[in-house]
């Protein structure tokens, strides 16, 4: 997100991560506020997978001590896991490339 957003726009994002839903995965970006300029600068998609925007307002962790058991998180197919793998690698080599071009411009 360092390379699309500016660092103003940075600190309305509260969180990055993955989500599966019926669909497949997706991007999902929780923002702390929303902001439209942010949202403008947000791609459709990343490496394929379609990113989605939440509002979530600020995210702290939270006691579990006397709360309800979560319920289990359906079992992700041997499929689901390679394209997951595939998709961390891609988003690693992406960053070293984008790590080796600042360097590259900035020496």
């Amino acid at each position: 997100m360092n390379t699309v957003l500016s660092t103003s726009d940075a600190q309305h994002v509260a969180g990055i991560g993955l989500r599966q839903q019926e669909d497949g995965w997706v991007v999902r970006i929780n923002l702390r506020e929303d902001d439209d300029g942010t949202r403008r600068k947000i791609p459709a998609e990343i490496l394929g997978v379609p990113v989605v925007i939440e509002v979530t307002g600020g995210i702290r962790a939270q006691s579990t001590a006397g709360s309800a058991p979560r319920a289990a998180h359906p079992t992700a197919s041997p499929a689901d896991h390679s394209r997951l793998r595939l998709l961390i690698a891609a988003a690693a080599l992406l960053a070293v490339t984008t790590m080796a071009t600042l360097l590259f411009v900035l020496a």
